[in-house]
């Protein structure tokens, strides 16, 4: 065990020397391979194999797909059409762009999975209609980051995906249970949202344009390239005709398909599209090989079996364990992204959670949401920077915190209700699944 408390810190001082997590990861297991094993022979066989067998899993084929998916739906103008869509519909409501805002970032997450990129899109989107009637620009922001995090609850998710590879459980178990949290959080920040601007209207101004159930109508138009795809991924997944992977695929398909048919996928587009899906998807790759070469040596050197005998052993109740995990990864948010979070983590964590009986469904869930709210939390919360940089010079990253704040306690909120009960994530599952 000694060996593996070494190791992890030994890869916390190269990441704090700023040394890329994938190689930190896997140069700190490689070595602790070789230690724990006496010779060089094993380091190399793993460093050899498990960057080949880990990377040609074919289950890991969904997450370019859907990666791909959320980037036609960027750049094909799908997000921007669902945003006006709901504006629409709500245009009176106190807070009504705020409140577009968050069921666009629902329609979004059907339609990609990316909390930064929905981030992006909607500060490019709604932050300038904001800003034209009067909103306070903290306000604005702060709904922009925080709504954004429902885009990987909503599923498909790249974190789910991500989750169920590296704890093995089915990513489409995971997608239908995200879907009742991804929609109860959206449901408090609604609740938030109203209740902020009804008490405060300085912020939020109400919007006085009468809009005719005519023009109401016609842009429920904006809706259908969303909920064809929702039709096509989770329809497809839960009917048994497809497979996650195929859903991936069909679901990158139908986007593309849609988006030439608006015309709004251009060439300079396209090629957008696919370099920044192959960036994205080489850079989790790395750090999916390292994290799995470093689980391997903290398996062999007996720490995660120890650790696992040791948080047995302290006969703390097993919800107290869960609420010390949450603040943990509330902690690490400030500090790291959630997709490296969850790489670096799981291989310790997990085996304690299956020690002790949780549901792997319902802890994909709540962690899901606890990582994602480590976005919104300063000094490194990754939402914050992306929609203080497309927002533009004169919003601060303090800005975007003071706004923010509101928020994420409405997202600790869901938190505390996924885990005090767990059928919220289940339910689903349960009646079309099978899963309890």
């Amino acid at each position: 065990m000694l060996e593996g408390i070494v190791g992890i810190g030994v890869l916390a001082i190269l990441v704090i020397l700023g040394v890329h997590w994938g190689l930190s990861l896997g140069l700190v297991g490689f070595l602790g391979l070789v230690v724990v094993a006496g010779s060089w022979e094993t380091g190399l066989g793993v460093l050899l194999t498990t960057p080949y067998h880990s990377a040609a899993d074919f289950t890991l084929t969904v997450l370019p797909l859907f990666v791909l998916m959320g980037m036609f739906t960027l750049h094909g103008g799908i997000s921007e059409q669902a945003f006006e869509s709901v504006q629409k519909w709500i245009g009176r409501l106190p807070g009504s762009l705020a409140l577009a805002t968050v069921w666009g970032c629902v329609a979004f997450g059907a339609a990609s999975g990316s909390a930064l990129a929905a981030a992006s899109v909607f500060t490019k989107v709604s932050l300038p209609q904001m800003r034209d009637v009067g909103y306070d620009k903290r306000f604005s922001c702060g709904v922009i980051a925080s709504a954004a995090i429902i885009s990987v609850i909503i599923p498909p998710s790249i974190l789910f995906v991500i989750y169920g590879v590296l704890v093995e459980v089915s990513i489409g178990t995971l997608f239908i249970a995200g879907i009742l949290p991804g929609l109860l959080l959206a449901i408090l920040l609604t609740a938030g949202t109203l209740v902020i601007a009804a008490r405060n209207p300085s912020l939020a101004p109400a919007i006085t344009t009468r809009v005719l159930w005519k023009e109401r109508i016609i842009a429920l138009g904006g809706l259908w390239p969303v909920a064809l795809l929702i039709i096509l991924v989770l329809g497809g997944i839960y009917s048994g005709v497809f497979t996650p992977t195929e859903a991936g695929a069909t679901g990158a398909f139908g986007t593309f398909v849609i988006a030439l048919a608006r015309r709004r996928l251009s060439w300079d587009k396209l090629r957008t599209s696919l370099v920044e899906t192959v960036e994205f998807t080489a850079t989790l790759f790395f750090i999916l090989v390292g994290a799995l070469i470093f689980s391997r040596f903290l398996a062999i050197s007996g720490f995660t079996s120890q650790l696992v005998e040791v948080v047995v052993g302290l006969g703390v109740s097993r919800m107290a364990l869960i609420a010390i995990l949450m603040v943990i990864y509330l902690i690490l948010g400030c500090f790291m992204d959630a997709a490296v979070m969850m790489i670096l983590t799981l291989p310790i964590i997990f085996p304690v959670i299956e020690g002790l009986g949780f549901n792997p469904i319902w802890f994909g869930v709540i962690l899901l949401v606890v990582l994602e709210a480590g976005l919104l939390t300063p000094p490194f919360g990754l939402n914050l920077f992306v929609v203080k940089a497309a927002a533009g010079p004169d919003v601060s990253v303090g800005d975007v915190v003071r706004g923010s704040f509101p928020f994420l306690i409405m997202v600790l909120i869901t938190l505390v209700f996924l885990i005090a009960f767990p059928q919220i994530s289940l339910f689903l599952p349960g009646i079309m699944l099978g899963v309890k």
